[in-house]
């Protein structure tokens, strides 16, 4: 058994600091208390072992006031200045503690890297439009050439790097690949985890993100314990919608593709609202308005080409409705709009496994008939659905749309069995 992590001893791309911190705003009751009025001041609710607050002496209770002396006024803008900072540099402080200023200075203590019993992590990177972009490989020791899996995730602005917490579900999911004998390669978003100096994920187009990983599925085919012949996609979510375009400039094995869109985007939205109201249990007239007001928020904005704002204007409605679409920016929407997803998947000649949870409301399980069917009418027999009992949107356990709404399950094995079995007779 080995426990290790790798990386690269010329690593270009530094590890993001970890602070170690939870915040929270101060309010006006927490200053009065304090007899604190600055407008400056973020309070630290807890604090993480070995992290840098804990070596700094940070205290639960304290009041965070600078850094470099820079005023700290929000949690989310203390989080934003250090995310900005790379691990290893020494920094200023100042606190508030039981009425007290105190000042010191430490270092950023970097984020430590991911440790699982008998897989070695390699931390590598690669450059592409948007920047130097961080990749995390999981592979059993050795350098036996063997095929790999390139994880790609879903629509929003998150890392992939999960030093803290290994219960996540891609960390089970490709844990359980690798050890059965898969590289399994986490290709990070731009502006995320360590890719701070890159496009930032909100202002990223649709189409870059994709070239992105484009570069990235061309750069693992040089490692040397690579089958550059066998390179699967796993696509979870808009991971499943890019994977097929990737494999447009990237010559693909297969493609595994997870509660993913099929359809087009107005059409999967419509189809989506419905489910999302089930999972609420919204009465049906409620959910009736929820369907429609969506729909019609969503053609406004994608299909007469408003912005936000005029969507909003013309129905202050909008402004819920659309929110979610703020956390991309509008190239971004416009380009996935502009897609025509089942043309995406005609040119892919190779196996494509498509799966939908039975218990993820986030996607549609017609969406993945729908690709199915698309595919195998192009090429016969190159397709399979399989649909998973109680698995939600995020692979976790979910016996149905409720259940994925109230309980946060753990990560459900079946979904990395059924991809293992699938991919004995794809490689």
């Amino acid at each position: 058994m080995i426990l290790a992590a790798l990386h690269l001893s010329g690593q270009e791309l530094p590890r993001r600091p970890l602070l170690g911190v939870m915040l929270q705003k101060l309010d006006s009751d927490s200053r009065r208390v304090m007899d604190y009025h600055d407008s400056t001041g973020v309070l630290i609710k807890s604090i993480v072992a070995k992290s840098t607050a804990e070596k700094a002496g940070f205290k639960i209770g304290d009041v965070l006031l600078r850094i470099n002396d820079v005023d700290m006024k929000t949690p989310e803008q203390a989080v934003r200045y250090v995310a900005n900072s790379d691990g290893g540099l020494a920094f200023t402080y100042e606190l508030l503690r039981e009425g007290k200023k105190i000042t010191g200075t430490s270092v950023f203590e970097p984020m430590p890297f991911e440790q699982h019993v008998g897989i070695e992590m390699k931390y590598t990177s690669v450059q592409t439009v948007n920047g130097l972009q961080r990749l995390i490989i999981s592979k059993l020791p050795g350098n036996e050439k063997r095929p790999v899996i390139v994880f790609i995730g879903g629509i929003g602005c998150y890392s992939l790097d999960s030093p803290l917490d290994d219960k996540r579900s891609e960390v089970q999911l490709l844990n359980q690949l690798t050890r059965k004998g898969y590289v399994c390669v986490r290709a990070e978003k731009p502006g995320v985890g360590d890719n701070r100096k890159c496009t930032p994920c909100n202002e990223v187009s649709f189409n870059n993100e994709i070239s992105g990983y484009i570069s990235a599925v061309n750069e693992i085919k040089k490692y040397n314990y690579v089958d550059s012949g066998r390179v699967f996609v796993l696509g979870h979510s808009m991971g499943g919608v890019m994977a097929p375009v990737i494999a447009q400039k990237s010559n693909l094995k297969g493609i595994i593709a997870y509660g993913t869109i099929g359809s087009g985007f107005l059409e999967y939205l419509s189809k989506t609202r419905r489910t999302i109201a089930e999972a609420e249990q919204m009465d049906p007239a409620v959910s009736e308005t929820f369907v429609k007001e969506a729909c019609e928020c969503s053609a406004y904005y994608f299909a007469d080409g408003m912005t936000i704002k005029q969507a909003v204007e013309k129905n202050p409605v909008c402004a819920e409705y659309l929110s979610v679409f703020e956390l991309r920016s509008q190239d971004y929407n416009r380009q996935l709009y502009a897609l025509n997803i089942a043309g995406a998947w005609k040119s892919f000649t190779g196996k494509a496994l498509i799966m939908w949870g039975e218990g993820d409301y986030i996607s549609a399980a017609d969406d993945h008939r729908i690709i199915v069917d698309a595919i195998n009418q192009y090429h016969p027999g190159k397709a399979s659905l399989v649909k998973i009992k109680n698995a939600s949107h995020s692979m976790q356990q979910a016996a149905d749309f409720k259940d994925a709404v109230t309980d946060d399950g753990s990560y459900n094995p079946e979904v990395g069995k059924k991809i293992i079995q699938w991919l004995k007779s794809a490689t």
